[in-house]
């Protein structure tokens, strides 16, 4: 249960999207509940979406206000518990961002083990190949932003990638799984649109790109199968040409 207003509201959003789900339970949530740490000024929430029902659950977030008016038992009785100390109401919240909260919460919340937590010989084929495609801007970063080869070159493209800043076929080798890790969850340097976003690649962006700078580091995990022979116009990168790996 919340009980302090957060201002930092988050637009609305179409459809589920998990890791927007992670910042909601960040931003408004953190402040009044834990995820298995106990009673704060709120309820735990650990365990919540087995407590209560689905439904029940999207209409107090969306308006605990008219859930407790309506004389809901289970309301009533947690608003004196909780010595009526009320949740914000989030009206701004659609369903589908609500029900994305949910999902998450019902699937161990902050508990989770992130993807790009893996290590990177973990990877599959499709992991991989899916790390080459963004590195050479045959596919968008979810948050936008330039791909890694407008600045960067691996060795297994043929004249593809730039050189304003340093090859990365061998970065993997050379600062190892964690390290990386760490830095691919930051910009490279201050730049739009990434520096305003909650994040700055996905989770499972994070670890593709990882597998598959490990993979140009020559280490021994399954080679993808041969990318794209050209990129579509409009997506970023070098729009070079990326050749079969070996």
């Amino acid at each position: 249960m919340l009980t302090m207003k957060i201002w930092w509201l988050l637009p609305a959003a179409a459809a589920r999207d998990p890791e927007q789900a992670k910042v909601i339970f960040r931003r408004r949530c953190t402040a009044c509940h834990t995820f298995g740490r106990g009673v704060k000024v709120g309820p735990d929430l650990k365990g919540v979406t087995e407590r209560r029902s689905r439904k029940w659950l999207l209409g107090f977030i969306a308006s605990s206000s008219k859930v407790i008016q309506s004389g809901d038992p289970t309301a009533a009785r947690l608003f004196q518990e909780f010595k009526k100390e009320r949740m914000p109401d989030w009206p701004d919240l659609s369903p589908d961002q609500i029900e994305s909260l949910l999902d998450y919460l019902a699937a161990g919340g902050p508990l989770q083990k992130e993807p790009d937590d893996r290590d990177a010989t973990t990877a599959t084929a499709s992991e991989i190949e899916a790390g080459q495609l963004v590195f050479h801007g045959l596919t968008r970063f979810n948050y936008g932003g330039a791909a890694c080869n407008t600045c960067h070159a691996i060795r297994d493209q043929e004249s593809a990638g730039g050189s304003l800043g340093p090859d990365l076929s061998t970065v993997y080798v050379k600062f190892g799984d964690r390290a990386l890790a760490d830095f691919l969850r930051r910009p490279c340097f201050a730049r739009e649109p990434e520096s305003s976003a909650s994040r700055y690649l996905t989770p499972q962006e994070s670890f593709d790109l990882k597998a598959y700078l490990a993979r140009a580091a020559g280490l021994l995990i399954p080679a993808p199968p041969a990318a794209p022979v050209a990129a579509k116009s409009g997506v970023g990168g070098s729009g070079q040409k990326p050749q079969r790996m070996p």
